[in-house]
């Protein structure tokens, strides 16, 4: 078992209802063309009592609706919607906007399709300049954003219609069930823009618009239900960015009742998935709501009445990625620890891309550290073959507010292949163990460090791992707390990676493309209000106390965690003396371990594997 494996993995995205009761979804694979670096390739496909692919070119995000199935597919530098007969023939190109479309709707009657468009706008070229008066000005993956905010645009008949502009981006659209308005979710201003404040409005047809509530905190999900109502999913920042969201129902009179609250949607973390699925409320044929939530380390279906009784139709064991009703049948896109999404109907696997590649995967084994204060803190240890002691690395996930657990992380697998244990673990501000124990609240390296600590102690003493040969490692906020812990404690780790970290939460706030908004919910200071925090949570003010020799891994695309961050850990660390190295990565950006370039992927992960062999072995 060699990086190499990444050439060869199948990816299953996008569920939904397809004709005659069969699902869609997209399956990605990797083209290897000679003379040109590696790609993915995605295509609509059905599964008709076996693998039947509907497009031999590109497909994204597709929806059937009477005779036709509608997808996306990049047209040059723009996406575009085309429609695919079911009676036959080649997909049709439908729109030709010059900005192409971000998103789609089709109404309920079939004959009107809302979409999510920047329209004819036409971004600067590369070498222009460009004149900003909003913020942010760039994102992760896309890049210098454009100053055409998203509108909404109305297709019936031919050629699209702008219908509605906003101040800032539009963000979602659903139709309502007489297919005569919209709802829709947007920022009410620059201002909550800038915070992720949301409101929904209710939009006819003729391009007014009436708001309905909002203007606290987020709002997304929205799904018209049978009563005439509308379910959403939102919170006022309670907590914070570790806030749970809280699903709601509307009523036609404006009355707002809460259903549920949990750590809505799967954000159980994984390095196997190429897109996602439908995770937020739907209504299912029996007029129940359904939604994924996370729990306990893996992402559950959800069930929600009318009345709020809510119970769970997918085990505790596995992570749910997407989820449609095709007819009557419930299928969903399922994951394990020792595996990627398959394709499920009611309990039975139907389809496992990865079936013959994926073999001989090693199952976690559980273990639970008790802190202090009582509570849990639960984590899983992949132990090599062979009798030990092992050399053992400490992975930290991103987020802080996601988790691990019931989702295939092929990188810990890859590490224990190589000889090493890996023990990872869920502690304080991870999803999924409720509210109290989500919300970090400006406790970022103190009880996340004292969870890790502690759990760490518990694998030492219960498995035959090598106290003297401990490293750490872990991507975003992982980055942060393997740059912290080395900081803090710096003869407890032979060896570190840090990877897209922070370091620096100074720059983080005017650099990242979420900095001031994340920085402020997640420590409730700025470089104004309370800079004394800033600086104590920078692992930069302890940067004079590590020794451990320390990979540092970034991609100079990186919105998210600019490169800036790793280069100053590098550079201090290097200027001081410690062993270092810097493994930089051109054109790609946060999401290079996930859904990098192939051939870039499988480099990060030897880069990894000669460091452990380097500094654990």
């Amino acid at each position: 078992m060699n990086p190499e494996l990444i050439y060869r993995l199948q990816f299953l995205s996008s569920l939904t209802e397809g004709p005659n009761g069969q699902p869609l979804f997209i399956l990605t694979d990797i083209e290897t063309p000679q003379n040109e670096p590696p790609r993915y390739r995605s295509r609509l496909a059905t599964w008709d009592q076996g693998l039947r692919l509907l497009t031999q070119g590109e497909a994204k995000n597709p929806l059937w609706k009477g005779q036709a199935i509608y997808f996306l597919r990049k047209v040059e530098k723009a996406q575009q919607l085309f429609r695919l007969p079911l009676t036959g023939g080649e997909p049709e190109q439908i729109t030709q906007l010059k900005a192409g479309v971000e998103g789609y709707k089709v109404s309920p009657d079939g004959s009107k399709i809302a979409l999510l468009t920047r329209g004819d706008y036409q971004a600067p070229k590369p070498d222009e300049p460009r004149v900003y008066e909003d913020w942010p000005v760039k994102f992760d993956a896309r890049g210098a954003l454009p100053t055409q905010p998203r509108e909404v645009w109305l297709l019936e008949g031919g050629q699209p219609r702008k219908l509605l502009g906003w101040p800032v981006d539009i963000e979602e659209v659903v139709w309502n069930s007489a297919s005569d308005g919209l709802y829709l979710v947007a920022p009410g201003s620059k201002q909550e823009h800038w915070n992720d404040i949301q409101r929904a409005y209710w939009l006819d047809l003729e391009g007014r618009v009436a708001e309905l509530f909002g203007g606290v905190g987020p709002i997304s999900g929205l799904e018209p239900t049978p009563d005439g109502g509308l379910a959403y999913l939102a919170h006022a920042y309670e907590h914070g960015g570790g806030t749970e969201a809280r699903l709601y129902h509307r009523a036609l009179n404006g009355e707002i009742r809460l259903l549920a609250q949990g750590s809505f949607l799967n954000t159980v973390n994984s390095d196997m998935r190429m897109g996602s699925g439908v995770q937020t409320p739907r209504v299912g044929p029996d007029g129940n709501l359904y939604a994924v939530v996370t729990e306990a380390g893996g992402a559950r279906l959800l069930e929600v009445t009318p009345q709020g009784e809510c119970s769970y139709l997918t085990e505790a064991h596995e992570s749910i990625l997407g989820y449609a009703f095709c007819g009557d049948e419930l299928y969903t896109l399922s994951e394990t620890s020792v595996h990627g999404a398959r394709l499920v109907k009611n309990g039975e696997v139907l389809f496992d891309p990865n079936a013959e590649t994926l073999t001989g995967l090693a199952q976690p084994q559980p273990v639970s550290y008790t802190a202090p204060e009582g509570h849990q803190v639960p984590g899983w240890v992949l132990m090599p073959e062979g009798e030990g002691p092992h050399p053992l690395i400490l992975y930290i996930h991103g987020g802080p507010h996601t988790a691990f657990g019931h989702a295939l992380m092929l990188q810990l697998q890859l590490f224990r292949a190589a000889g090493f244990a890996v023990a990872y673990a869920n502690p304080r501000g991870s999803t999924g163990y409720g509210q109290e124990f989500a919300a970090l609240e400006a406790r970022w390296g103190e009880v996340d460090e004292a969870d890790l600590l502690g759990f760490l102690e518990r694998v030492l003493e219960a498995f035959p791992v090598d106290p003297n040969r401990v490293g750490v490692a872990g991507g975003s906020y992982g980055g942060y707390m393997t740059n912290w812990l080395t900081a803090r404690h710096p003869d407890r780790f032979r060896a570190a990676v840090t990877d897209r970290s922070i370091c620096n939460w100074f720059s983080f706030f005017g650099a990242s493309d979420i900095g001031p908004r994340f920085t402020w919910l997640e420590l409730g200071a700025t470089p104004w209000e309370r800079p004394e925090v800033l600086w104590q949570k920078s692992p930069l003010s302890l940067v004079h106390q590590v020794r451990t020799p320390t990979l540092v891994v970034h991609s100079e695309q990186d919105h998210r965690c600019p490169i800036d961050q790793g280069e100053t850990w590098y550079t201090l660390l290097l200027q001081k003396g410690v062993p270092t190295r810097f493994f930089r990565v051109p054109e790609e950006g946060h999401e290079l371990s996930r859904g990098g370039r192939p051939d870039r992927r499988v480099a990060r992960l030897k880069a990894y594997l000669e460091w452990w062999n380097t500094h654990l072995k």
